[in-house]
């Protein structure tokens, strides 16, 4: 090693830690020329582990502090992030208060982002001869074929040297080793079986009749045949779902059919709208109202950065959408969709990709070598539109030129936990700047926020008030639940007005969505002689009821438990179950409705996203009649079939203490009636709610959105809460509750002697304990033109940092959130 005095050039590293500052090593003489500024450097941080670091900047200074280290090696010869990145990066670290390295965490795809604790497994899908790989890799590569998996450090044992970045880089770039990884479903192409006549069966002339005299005894194999000559008109090969929907047949007569070898079966890979569909769209004619609505975004685009497009459901904002982004791949631009939910993809990739051609989707369910490989083409410029998730805001654009936020309304557009917690419109709009290209923000309930900043100008602002095609809105039904429990005229939630309506839709063979906020199979269990209820060990929640694993499971934290029989306060075995869960009402619905397919949408069937795609595709094609689910059944989707929308319980939506739970509450009844009458049929939504006189009813029966928004700024500006104000939240965590309630006081303290009137609290949460942390908030509230921001949040970094002087609170943690809401 070089002696400290020797080194000519220092670098400033962003490490994936949640580090205050940027670190700094030293580079050793052979390997000065090879740095490069968001290229990623091999070093060692602690006394033992190792990390891929990302160079920030390169100085001819030594850190005066401490003594710094060499870098081990330099793994890339070019960057792999940008310096806008980077400059994304803090601007993200500094809004919203938090790190460089959280940044990088949440950026970064998990294979650019090596240290000691990661694992590799070998490529199983890959048959390779290993004997003329580099002796590095082969080491590596032989390992692996004796072990299952092997650690980073495992790996520095078997090379006997600490330089082990540039093999491993390798055999991940030739998908000869993977990054150990919670396995994810990868994006796959829909597959269809498709019923097809066998090779000795002829339909045509004399043998027809031999055929048909092989079924004549069975009815149901009769019919199946009967539908298939009708649907091929010829030997062509048919979907088995719409062969046996047009037959009224099971599997079980087509399996006989296939037994005789009249039908063989196979699967197809198909695209996830029809023919018709696709060329209806490759030929797509906008509408006069959206012609105007186009006009209008562009004469705003030449003014303005970000425009609003405020258009009912079913107006056809995608379609402007279309005409925009082939506006800018003429023009050699790259263009970024951003959705708020994985679901969404699953209808509209197929659809945009007959039009535009390729698309690449981006998102958490992808797997590392996936992520990688869609970050690479987009830094090539080879990719020009990315379809995506928030995440997606983060890949290294060269050259972007329209960002389109759809449902720019959405609460999933912010990112919560872990930290960076950001919100994905407003960093969107930052990114776009950053390449002087235009945002198109859309949404049939914009945020209030939003609509404030359109209506002062701030924004452009378009309406496109008419559904594409005329189709009528939806007729909207508020039945009483107080009434209706009156007469006991409700079982297992559903009122006999909506269960009436639910079944007169099935008559009509149309479709029925079910909207119920609550997944599991019951809220919660009590004791039905002492009201005693089971509560999470970790939290200050009780335990929710899941019937399909029969335990009792906590959403705060995960712990699990047995289903409890025996009240452990009375000892009564008088356990009853209380409310009603997702899972709990698709059970009931298979009693109510016994001849009705039903199908469920929440979180516990959706885990991966081929879980999105298979309920998706299975509820477009008539498998399921009846699909009950939770706000993920809200979101954008577009079913041709359905006709009727029930929402189970409204007050659980408004009746939460959050100054938005009103602007929600709104937002998902209108985006819910939305899923009704999409196409060539007037729809019904009938929602269920305690107090049909309350004001919510009104407004959305009989006013407008411009008047919505107007009672609610009336009611913001009162509090002085956003759009009139900014808001910070601290959450300070302990497993001590004296100790929490002690260093929240200090801070709202420090805080208050320098920004009187802009703290709240601190106050005890909702829930007060999670994961074993008990809780205190603080809000602060800042003026909207307040113009010392940054002050502000320099206190309160101050603020928390002075706690850590003191040995009761080093514990402490305390969780920043900027715009909190």
């Amino acid at each position: 090693m070089e002696t400290f005095h020797t080194y000519k050039k220092f670098i400033h590293v962003v490490l994936p830690l949640a580090l205050p500052k940027l670190y700094t090593y030293a580079v050793p003489k052979h390997l000065e020329n090879n740095i490069v500024v968001g290229g990623r450097v091999e070093v060692q941080f602690g006394k033992q582990k190792l990390y891929t670091a990302l160079v920030h900047s390169v100085s001819s200074i030594p850190p005066v502090d401490y003594i710094p280290k060499e870098i081990l090696s330099v793994i890339d010869e070019k960057p792999i992030v940008t310096e806008i990145q980077l400059q994304f990066w803090e601007w993200i670290a500094s809004y919203y208060m938090c790190t460089l390295g959280d940044v990088m965490q949440a950026a970064l795809p998990a294979s650019f982002k090596l240290d000691s604790e990661t694992y590799f497994v070998k490529n199983p899908l890959l048959e390779i001869d290993i004997v003329g790989l580099p002796d590095d890799e082969y080491m590596i590569s032989e390992a692996l074929n004796h072990q299952e998996e092997i650690s980073l450090n495992d790996v520095v044992q078997i090379l006997q040297k600490k330089t082990i970045a540039k093999p491993l880089k390798s055999l991940l770039e030739k998908k000869i080793i993977y990054i150990k990884e919670t396995l994810h479903e990868k994006y796959t192409p829909k597959m269809e079986t498709f019923v097809v006549l066998s090779p000795q069966t002829t339909v045509h002339g004399p043998q027809l009749k031999n055929v048909f005299d092989m079924v004549s005894k069975y009815p149901k194999q009769e019919a199946v045949l009967l539908a298939f000559l009708e649907l091929s008109k010829g030997d062509k090969s048919v979907k088995r779902s719409e062969l046996l929907k047009r037959a009224n047949a099971n599997t079980s007569s087509l399996e006989s059919l296939v037994k005789k070898e009249i039908f063989i079966t196979e699967e197809k890979k198909v695209d996830r709208i029809s023919i018709n569909e696709i060329e209806e769209l490759k030929d797509f004619i906008l509408s006069v109202d959206q012609k105007t609505s186009l006009l209008e975004i562009k004469d705003h685009f030449k003014e303005k950065d970000v425009v609003l497009l405020h258009g009912i459901t079913s107006s056809g904002k995608t379609l402007l959408y279309i005409d925009l982004i082939g506006e800018q791949l003429a023009q050699g631009k790259q263009v970024l969709y951003l959705l708020p939910e994985i679901a969404l993809t699953t209808q509209l990739i197929q659809r945009m990709e007959k039009i535009l051609g390729n698309i690449a989707v981006y998102h958490s369910k992808f797997n590392n070598a996936e992520r990688v490989e869609i970050w690479n083409k987009v830094s090539s410029n080879e990719t020009k539109i990315i379809l995506g998730a928030r995440s997606s805001v983060f890949l290294p654009f060269q050259d972007l030129g329209l960002i389109i936020v759809d449902e720019e309304h959405d609460s999933s557009y912010k990112q919560y936990d872990p930290s960076p917690r950001y919100q994905c419109r407003d960093a969107a709009i930052y990114l776009a700047k950053q390449f002087d290209a235009k945002v198109l923000l859309g949404s049939a309930t914009p945020s209030v926020e939003s609509y404030s900043n359109a209506r002062s100008g701030k924004y452009g602002l378009v309406k496109l008030n008419n559904r594409y095609g005329d189709i009528q809105l939806p007729e909207m039904e508020f039945v009483s639940l107080t009434d209706a429990n009156k007469k006991k005229e409700v079982v297992s939630g559903i009122t006999y007005l909506l269960r009436d309506e639910i079944q007169s839709t099935l008559d009509k063979k149309q479709q029925v969505i079910l909207f119920q906020n609550r997944r599991g199979y019951a809220p919660y269990i009590a004791c039905g002689n002492c009201n005693w209820i089971p509560m999470c060990k970790n939290c200050d929640v009780s335990l929710t009821y899941h019937k399909f694993t029969n335990d009792l499971r906590c959403h705060y934290c995960g712990y699990t438990q047995s289903l409890v029989s025996t009240c452990k306060a009375c000892g009564s075995h008088e356990m009853q179950q209380k409310g009603l869960g997702t899972e709990r009402i698709e059970e009931d619905l298979k009693i109510i409705f016994p001849s009705a397919k039903i199908g469920r949408m929440d979180y516990d069937t959706v885990r991966t996203k081929k879980g999105h795609e298979k309920i998706i595709e299975a509820f477009e094609e008539g498998e399921f009649d009846i699909l009950v689910g939770t706000q993920m059944v809200t979101k954008g989707l577009d079913f041709g079939n359905v006709s009727l929308v029930g929402v189970l319980n409204a007050d659980a939506l408004m009746f939460y203490p959050d100054f938005r739970a009103f602007e929600r509450a709104y937002q998902l009844l209108v985006q819910v009636s939305g899923r009704a009458g999409r196409r060539n049929k007037r729809g019904k939504v009938m929602i269920q709610i305690g107090n049909v006189h309350h004001v919510m009813v009104d407004i959305i029966l009989n006013k407008t959105y411009d008047e919505f928004y107007q009672l609610q700024l009336q009611e913001r500006k009162q509090f002085n809460y956003p759009p009139f104000s900014r808001l910070i939240q601290l959450t300070v965590k302990h497993k001590d509750i004296k100790t929490t309630i002690e260093a929240a006081n200090r801070i709202a303290e420090y805080l208050n002697t320098r920004y009187e009137g802009f703290v709240i609290g601190p106050n005890a949460p909702i829930i007060q304990k999670i994961n074993n942390y008990y809780l205190r908030d603080i809000l602060v509230k800042i003026p909207k033109n307040y113009r010392e921001l940054q002050k502000i949040k320099n206190d309160i970094r101050e603020a928390i940092n002075g706690l850590y002087q003191f040995q009761s609170f080093k514990q402490i943690k305390v969780v920043i959130d900027v715009d909190c809401y």
